[in-house]
């Protein structure tokens, strides 16, 4: 054999089996990287940010804070959440909803009410009357009803997931004059949360609901006539000092709007499957604790606002008219939630 065309063919063996080595041993590093990558990963530090619109005493702020307390610990220190109180990230809780919606704001604890707008199914615990009492309402959000509410928070694709349901108690009408009766309310102008199922009940009755109005604006646009009144649990009317506006609070406990501890998807789409798992657990874990804060600001609220506003029950008759009332709302959903709605009023 021609010796030029043995070296030649040595010479491309050669280079065949450095090309290989080379490859091999670029595959190798890349691999490595990657691996390097997720080790440094489950190391890396994150800062988020969490909206409240509430005190730092309120019951919701309190549950806020030791959410981020559990997850700052669980995470050895490595993922810290800043609650925000008092509004000073937003004031109003669409705004933070939107935010969130858009990546630009990590967690928020927010009311359910101007979530239904786009998660339709959250508007049926949010129904007027479909829970008989704390007790019920409780077990309802905490339990297998309550698990599938929070799932279509994420199934929606809005860029939100829910994390938990906070209480946030039974809302009763608050108003500058006194009332006796449901038809009282014919004509009046009552500050709601943006809630279809708010509005259909006062028009119900014969009123009229006003959005658009952030909780801190109610006490001034109630002193100014822009309302009549308005309605919310009575830790809100207390504490936001709605009660020296509007001193006629009647328990007609008409609705219980759980609150929910929300993460933006942009958010969690930066972490680990680990850390999302872990959030979930800490915002779990945070609801008893939640609950308890709120029994106990609901009792001290009540005896405050006593000194100064007229607290009222509504009376059987009156409240058997707005049963009434109520079940006029649940006609609306019943095409598509019927199955919802009778498995919520038949739960114990």
């Amino acid at each position: 054999m021609n010796r030029k065309k043995v070296f030649g063919y040595k010479k491309r063996k050669f280079l065949f089996c450095l090309a290989a080595v080379v490859s091999f041993a670029f595959v190798s590093i890349l691999v490595l990287l990657i691996f390097l990558s997720e080790t440094d990963y489950s190391k890396k530090k994150f800062v988020f940010k969490l909206s409240e619109v509430h005190s730092d005493d309120y019951p919701t702020a309190l549950a806020d804070k030791e959410f981020a307390r559990r997850v700052y610990e669980r995470s050895g220190g490595r993922i810290k959440i800043e609650v925000y109180t008092d509004g000073r990230l937003y004031s109003d809780e669409p705004d933070a909803l939107k935010s969130l919606m858009d990546g630009e704001l990590d967690f928020a604890r927010i009311s359910s009410a101007p979530i239904g707008r786009f998660v339709p199914k959250l508007n049926i615990i949010q129904l007027p009357l479909i829970c008989r009492d704390t007790e019920h309402f409780l077990k309802v959000i905490t339990g297998p009803i309550g698990k599938s509410l929070l799932d279509s928070v994420e199934k929606a694709n809005i860029g939100i997931v829910g994390l938990c349901f906070y209480n946030s108690g039974a809302r009763s009408l608050y108003l500058k004059n006194e009332i006796h009766k449901i038809e009282d309310l014919q004509g009046m102008k009552i500050r709601i949360q943006i809630s279809p199922t708010m509005n259909e009940l006062l028009e119900c009755c014969g009123a009229s609901g006003v959005i658009g109005i952030g909780t801190h604006e109610v006490y001034d646009k109630i002193l100014n006539g822009i309302v009549d009144g308005a309605e919310n649990n009575i830790p809100t009317y207390q504490s936001m000092g709605d009660y020296l506006a509007a001193p006629f609070y009647v328990r007609t406990e008409h609705a219980r709007v759980p609150d929910i501890l929300l993460a933006s998807s942009s958010t969690f789409s930066k972490l680990s499957e680990a850390d999302v798992e872990l959030i979930r657990e800490c915002a779990l874990e945070s609801e008893a604790f939640q609950f308890e804060q709120w029994e106990k600001k609901e009792k001290s609220s009540l005896d405050i606002v006593k000194q100064v506003a007229n607290v009222v029950d509504l009376p059987d008759e009156e409240r058997a008219k707005l049963e009434e009332k109520s079940k006029m709302v649940y006609k609306k959903y019943e095409g598509e939630y019927g199955d919802l709605i009778r498995e919520i009023l038949a739960s114990e």
